[in-house]
Parts: C-alpha cells; structure tokens; sequence
C-alpha cells in the first residue's frame, strides 16, 4: 500500500465514495483497518449511515482474507462494528456481521474498555428485536452478561422505561432480578423510581381519565410474545435440528428476515385499529396505559421470588427442589460467584466448576439464566443517575415516589417492610410526609392494623422529627436539594400556600395532641418550623393575590359602570304614559334581566377583590377565607362578563332591520361577538378549578414529584 493511499482512503470514505472503498476492501487487507478519526473504520461508518448493501460487501471482503480481527476493532466511542449496529437496531446488519448461520457469534462477546458487549447496546438502545436476536448465541454465557460494574441488562431496560422488554429479559433470565449493580441497587429498586409505570402517580386531565379507561389495549405477557416469535420463525426442520442438537446454539433459530416479518405482522393490526387523528392524543394515552399493564407485569414477575427479588443475592429455592446447604449458601453469595467468574475470563459458563453450579442454580424452575451489568462510563447509558442511600429498600422507594401499587406488593409477600428505616431513621411514613405523598398516607393508614400504623406515627429521625415537624418544613428548602416553591400541581403561590397548611392540617389530624408542643434535636415546634420555612411563600402569595385582585377589580369597576348605565337606558324609549315603548317583547326582557345580573354580580365582584386588597392576609386566612373571597369574586365577575354581552346584544337587537333577522344572520353574528366571553372563560377555567380543589378538598393531592434527584 503506498504512503499516501491511508489517506486516499479516508477521503473516500468521507465523501461516501462506496464503490472504490469496496474495491480497496476486495484489493488490500491493510484497508480493513485504517481508522478515520472519531469515525472508526469504513465498516463503522457504512453501519452509522445506515448502508446495509455496503456492509455486506465489506464484510465479504474481510471474510475472503480471513481477517476476523477487524470486526473486533473498536472506535472512538467504545464499539466494534456490532456494538454500533445493535445499538442503532439494525438487525439485518448484525446478521451480515455474525453470519446467516451464526458462523462469527463469538463478536457477540466482544467487550469495550467498560465491559459492554454488543447485547447490552442492544438494550441501551432501545432495540428489542436486535435483543432477541443476539440473545440466542449464548444463552449460558455469564461473562457475556456482566461488566466490572455487575449492572444487568434488567436494570438496563427498567432504568429507560422498556418495560415490556424487561419482561422478557426475566423470562429468559431468571437471575437477573436479584442481582445487584456495584451500588447494591437489585432492579426492583430502579422500579421504585418508576413514576410513569404505575397508575398511582399518574396525572391525566378528567378527560384523558375517560379515554384512559375507554381504550382497550392488548398485551402479551413474555411467555406469549417469545412463543408468537417461536411459531412465526422457526421452520420445521430447524425445530428438528434443535431437538437432536444438545450442544451450545451453532445456528440462528431466529433468522432476521423471518424476525422482523413476525414483528410486523404482530403490530400490523393495532398499527391498522389506532389509526385516529392525535388531536385527542390518543397515541400519548395509550403509550401510557401500556407502561401502566407492563409495569404492572414487570411487578408480579418480581413477586414470583419476593424476597431475593427484594433483597437481592440470589433466587428462593422452591420447597420442593432437593438442594443442600453448599447450594444454598452459592445463592445467597451470588455477587461473590460473579466476581469469581468475571476473573475466569472469557471462558464459557460450562468451562468451569463454578459456572457449572450457576448455571444448575439458573435453572431451579427449568429456565436458562444469563446475567448482565451497565457500563459505567458508556454514554448512551443514563444508569449514572441512579443514587440511592445505602439502606434505602424497595419499599421505602416506593413509599417516597408515592407508587402504592408496590408497596401493598411488597407488604402482602413481605410483612416486615412497613417497619423498615433507612439510614436517616425515617419509615415509609415519615418520608411519605417528607416528599409530600397523601397516597401513601392513605394507603398506610387503611392498610395496616391501627396499631402499626400509630407506632410509625410516632417514630422520629435521626434529627427527632417526628412526622408534624417535618410537615411543617417547606419540602423545596430542607429536605431536597430542588429549590422551588411549586411543591404540588396547582398554578398561584397563593394556592401553593394552601395546600401546604392543609398538608400540615391534614398531618396534625394523624398525631397525638402532645406532638403539637414537642422539639427536634434544635429545639423547635412544629408551629414555629412551619412560620419561619414559610415566609418567602407566605410574601410571594400576598404579592399574587394583591397583583389579582387588583387587576380583576379594575375589570369589575368598568363593568359595574357600564351595566348602571345599561340599565338606566331604555331601548326604544318611553311611551307618553312612562311605559317602555318596547315593553312586552322577548328581547326587551332579556335586555332588562341580563344588566340587572350584570350590575348585581360586577358590584359582589368589586366587594369581594376590595375585600381581599383589603385584609392584614394573615398565615392562617390563606387556608380557607382568601381563596374562598377570590373563587366568589372571580365567579361573580364571569357571570357579570356574560350578562353584559346578553344585554347588549338584546339592546341591539332592535337597531337591526328585518333583513338581517332573514336566514338567522343575527344568530350568528352574536354568536361571534360572545367569542371573547368564551375566550375569557377558558383562560380562567384553569384557575377556577384550582380554587374550587383548595376550597373544598381536605386533603392535598400527590406532589409534583415523589422524590426530586
């Protein structure tokens, strides 16, 4: 190869000149390996650009010099040519890669500097169809499974929200749902901090509520979709050779062609039946319905074994099953094996006495199992983010996410988890009140016998605050490192304070009346808390509802005026008697309801928000009286809106001549003209349905956030 020819090449690939690039494939071996910067090799760049015909000539090129090691060169980014066409989801070209008859699975693995082999990008990717794919070259392969970092393609998968594949990731699996990651988190754990998979913590508008319950959604369970697969894929001679063939996987039983054929033909119908106009946004609310069902699943998959599914370090052997107490105690030190395995190097899980014993333990309910880990550094993996305290269960989790759906889970398999702490000595319920989750509240409270649930009432932290102390501190400034005052789903810093007196109401009605009076470690009542952490919520809502009420008293003034001297002017005018001229007629009496209505409520608007500007807004009006003054005088001043429209369009009704009363034109012109009255009410709807919640409710609804990372 001549000394200019590297960077020839280069520029070939670069200005995707494929045709002469083959060429120098098919020509010299050296071209195989020559690396374009940040890019990796031409077969690197033909996979990022999506070019299927062009891999396969490539590969062909390095399949007739026998060059095999350059599909194991790495780019920039961590990753052989496989890892970046499974993390992209290009099946048909992690088939050219591994051959049609599996003849290059030992690229499957292949590991970067962080332990990440092309199956774990596959999850990182988002890529089921890859997964499943490359999952059945080893299916008893532990290294190919499990990083330095010991994170498993199942918290991989919980961890992005891929719910439905985390399912069938522990369908094959087995082991993988108690495994622990270098932090001690089990993957039950990262599903603790799943709001969107649980139907507790979400928050639909009434109306997406309706369509939520009306649509109709159908989900396989693991076991179905791999048997779907299985029945559209493998021929009948391939389910013959698998029958007589007791050795590793030699040959694809899911060929990609046939793979993504039966995928389509899966989604074909649904694709067919939700093929409605996203106004309603249909799509988004049955995405969301389909976490909650397979969040749901991935649940009870993790209540098959609850307590090493909750503790993590091994799977609960069943009665039944004749094991001895060397077994048992492999199980119960599964990191320790995995370590011991990840040492071995390479070698095959067959290849070695401890292997061999995992893999009898994988298979106590007659499943192969396979273990895997995150990257730490990969960067198409957010599993960094996850931070939990060391004595922070699934439970507790839970309790603080606000998702109650595990917790009666995990209270109704394990009965001692509502009495767990964590290393601040708070229970579930001391930090349901720390992150403001009511659900919780309620749940533990008609959960538990009266007798647990007082002994958590009175159980303090490591500071000695006791549930009303905590309550009492603003959830933004002491207990989460989130600074905002917007803790709940309400619009105005005024409702905002609302909501934190009754929250602090709500939790005083739990306690016993001598906590009122009681001090933390610094000496402080609850009372006292609760006044000082509220000042600067307490100043911003008194300069919201003056700024308020001010404005809509403005509004109120001009439409008290106008409907005085509406109603003080007659249409038509007077006959000699005194009479209205026009007394008798439909439109004549509208005109005289409407700007009496309309004087009546503008004047009851105008006192309620001079009421209001006037008040000393002390702490304790804000929880009923000042937004009860506003809910009045906003409803009054919308009804006062409407009635001046009415009468004015009553009024003017006979200015108009009898042509434009032909084919209802007066109907449609006034329709036009009460637009802004329409306008008006749906900016303010939202407002108005705030007030009504803080005026009538009791008890707070959930938070923004359980738990604000």
């Amino acid at each position: 190869m001549e000394e200019d020819a590297p960077k020839e090449f280069r520029e070939l690939v670069l200005e995707d000149e494929w045709k002469k690039v083959i060429e120098k494939y098919n020509e010299d071996i050296n071209y195989h390996k020559i690396e374009i910067k940040g890019r990796g090799t031409a077969l690197h760049v033909a996979i990022s650009n999506g070019r299927t015909d062009v891999v396969k000539f490539l590969v062909d090129a390095i399949e007739v010099h026998g060059d095999e090691s350059s599909l194991k060169i790495l780019s920039d980014i961590g990753a052989t040519p496989l890892h970046l066409a499974a993390y992209r989801g290009f099946t048909e070209m992690c088939e050219v890669i591994i051959g049609k008859e599996g003849q290059r699975k030992s690229l499957v693995q292949e590991k970067n500097a962080n332990g990440e082999t092309p199956l774990f990008w596959a999850v990182c990717g988002r890529k089921r169809l890859v997964y499943i794919y490359l999952q059945q070259f080893y299916p008893l392969d532990l290294n190919i499974a499990i990083d330095k970092n010991n994170t498993s393609i199942l918290h991989v998968a919980i961890q992005k929200e891929m719910f439905d594949l985390a399912i069938i990731i522990m369908y094959g699996y087995q082991g993988l749902r108690f495994m622990k990651n270098k932090d001690d988190v089990v993957p039950l754990e990262i599903l603790a901090t799943k709001t969107s998979a649980f139907k507790s913590q979400s928050s639909l508008s009434w109306w997406k509520k309706i369509l939520y319950y009306c649509l109709i959604i159908s989900c396989h369970d693991a076991k179905t979709t791999m048997e779907l697969y299985r029945k559209k894929v493998i021929s009948t001679e391939n389910a013959e050779d698998e029958k007589c063939d007791n050795s590793e996987v030699a040959i694809p039983i899911y060929h990609v062609e046939e793979l993504e054929k039966a995928y389509k033909i899966r989604n074909k119908y649904l694709a067919f039946k939700w093929h409605i106009p996203s106004l309603l946004d249909l799509e988004a609310i049955k995405t969301i319905k389909k976490k909650h069902i397979y969040g749901g699943q991935l649940l009870k998959e993790f209540m098959k074994t609850p307590t090493w599914s909750y503790m993590g370090g091994g799977e609960e052997p069943s009665h039944d099953t004749k094991y001895d107490d060397e077994m048992k105690n492999e199980i119960l030190n599964f990191p320790e094996i995995i370590k011991h395995a990840q040492e071995g190097g390479d070698a095959s899980i067959k290849e070695t006495k401890e292997n061999k014993k995992m893999e009898d333990l994988a298979n106590i309910n007659g499943k192969d199992t396979i273990f895997s880990a995150k990257p730490k550094n990969g960067i198409y993996v957010e599993l960094k983010n996850i931070k939990t305290e060391v004595k922070d269960t699934a439970y507790l989790i839970a309790a603080t996410h606000g998702i109650v759906e595990m917790m009666s889970e995990l209270q109704s398999n394990i009965r001692s988890a509502v009495d767990e702490t964590n290393s601040n000595n708070e229970n579930a319920l001391l930090l349901a009140v720390k992150y403001r989750q009511p659900l919780v509240i309620e749940f533990l409270r008609k959960s538990i016998p009266g007798g647990v649930f007082r002994h958590l009432n009175i159980q303090i932290d490591k500071n000695e605050n006791p549930i009303l102390h905590l309550a009492a501190y603003t959830s933004f400034q002491t207990y989460t490192s989130f600074k905002s005052e917007k803790t709940w789903r309400i619009s105005g810093a005024a409702m905002q304070l609302t909501w934190e007196i009754k929250w602090y109401k709500y939790i005083k009605e739990q306690v016993p009346e001598n906590f009122n009076n009681r001090v933390n470690i610094e000496g402080n009542i609850p009372s006292e808390i609760f006044k000082e952490q509220h000042k600067e919520l307490l100043q911003n809502s008194v300069k919201w509802l003056n700024d308020t009420a001010n404005s809509c008293s403005v509004v109120a003034t001009l439409i008290a005026g106008v409907s005085f001297a509406t109603s003080g002017s007659v249409p038509g005018g007077n006959k000699q008697t005194g009479e209205p001229a026009l007394e008798g007629q439909p439109a004549f009496k509208g005109f005289a309801i409407s700007s009496l209505i309309g004087l009546y409520f503008s004047v009851t608007a105008l006192i309620m928000f001079l009421t209001i500007l006037t008040s000393q807004k002390e702490l304790e009006e804000f929880r009923f009286n000042l937004p009860m003054k506003l809910l009045l005088g906003l409803s009054s001043l919308f009804v006062s809106v409407v009635s001046m429209f009415v009468s004015f369009c009553a009024g003017h009704f006979f200015v108009l001549t009898d042509e434009y009363t032909k084919g209802s034109i007066l109907f449609y012109l006034y329709i036009s003209i009460c637009l802004p009255v329409t306008f008006y009410a749906s900016a303010q709807f939202p407002l108005f349905v705030d007030l009504v919640k803080v005026v009538w409710k009791k008890v707070p609804p959930q938070s923004v956030k359980g738990v604000l990372l």
